[in-house]
């Protein structure tokens, strides 16, 4: 693959509630990558965005909870050769899809968005519809997709083959509070989260709770990547040295020919607190049925062995949908996380997406 980099990333505000449109937040995210990217508008000849809204509870409403190409497009006025919109996908997939866009010679300069928003007055965890179609035939009327059910008896199983107790999920939970308190746009950046608060807070899917349940925001973040030859004066770019998707997660490594021991640190999806366990023993980093030791001793802090979600993860910043840690591996990579940065970053791994879902990619400092 030509070499490829992330030459700039771009936020808007995380709410938890706003009166700003999705538009707003989208074009204000975009703009802040392109000033971070030193580009213009004018330079943007390539868009890959992922505009589904994965709540139950989606009305799917362009310029509601959803923003497409088309309205990005037009509102900004991109004189684009190329622009996808991924349906059902992560961050980690439009940065493979703008690698490939860019290595054929399609695009010279791609953004990527991923804009998240939770509309006033419905229910984000149940949905309203009283008919079921295709598979969803064999899930919904049981509530298996909503509120975190079909992780939650995964978690289940997993602690009852390995001995890990709802103490030890709670571990995974304040990890990312510690870390989000070094985050300036966290939603939980002022607010830890005792073990008495989270044994009382209320249940959601058996062994889940609310607090291992990540909170539903309003925001969006932009990216812009190009060739590696292409990097604008004064921008600080990151390398994306491989991915992969589901199928066969192990292929990232192939890809940008390192291994589990080269990775210096890992952001890795946390929608629901039990997913760090999986990818932890999925990737070797350690030994079946002992992730949840890996965490409660210590070794996913900041400065430890594998530092994880360095910026609060899903758990600790806001539901951005794996944007975030795309973001963090960024600026983690660019030297550009202030306060939380680590040191001697090398190469990233960087994950979104549920067990049977995901996708994968591996970001490194530039040469």
């Amino acid at each position: 693959m030509n070499a490829v980099v992330i030459a700039g990333f771009g936020a808007s505000e995380i709410l938890r509630k706003t009166d700003r449109s999705i538009t707003d937040l989208s074009l204000a995210a975009i703009r802040d990558a392109l000033s971070n990217a030193h580009l213009s508008a004018d330079d943007v000849d390539g868009y890959v965005g992922a505009p589904f809204a994965t709540n139950a509870g989606s009305p799917h409403a362009e310029g509601g909870d959803e923003i497409s190409l088309k309205s990005v497009a037009q509102a900004m006025n991109l004189p684009l050769t190329y622009g996808a919109d991924l349906f059902r996908r992560y961050p980690t997939d439009m940065v493979s899809f703008a690698a490939n866009a860019l290595a054929s010679g399609t695009s010279r300069y791609v953004v990527g968005l991923r804009a998240m928003y939770n509309l006033p007055g419905l229910s984000y965890a149940t949905s309203g519809a009283d008919v079921a179609f295709g598979n969803d035939q064999f899930t919904k009327p049981f509530g298996f997709t909503t509120a975190g059910a079909r992780f939650g008896t995964r978690a289940q199983r997993y602690m009852a083959t390995h001995g890990a107790s709802r103490e030890d999920l709670y571990e995974v939970v304040a990890l990312a509070r510690r870390h989000a308190a070094q985050n300036p746009d966290a939603v939980w950046r002022d607010k830890g989260a005792t073990l008495e608060d989270y044994l009382k807070a209320p249940m959601i899917a058996t062994p889940h709770g609310l607090l291992d349940c990540d909170m539903p925001v309003c925001g969006a973040m932009a990216f812009v990547m190009c060739r590696a030859g292409d990097v604008p004066e004064g921008a600080t770019p990151a390398r994306v040295t491989g991915f992969s998707g589901f199928t066969t997660p192990k292929a990232v490594f192939d890809m940008s020919g390192r291994s589990p021991a080269d990775v210096t640190q890992a952001q890795l999806y946390d929608g629901f607190s039990s997913m760090i366990w999986e990818w932890l023993e999925g990737f070797g980093f350690c030994d079946t049925g002992t992730a949840w030791r890996f965490i409660r001793d210590g070794h996913g802090n900041a400065g430890a062995r594998l530092p994880l979600n360095t910026f609060g993860g899903s758990l600790g910043e806001g539901r951005m949908h794996g944007m975030g840690h795309l973001r963090e591996a960024y600026l983690q990579a660019a030297g550009k996380a202030g306060a939380r940065q680590q040191p001697n970053v090398g190469p990233i791994l960087v994950h979104n997406g549920p067990f049977d879902d995901s996708s994968f990619l591996m970001i490194e400092p530039a040469k």
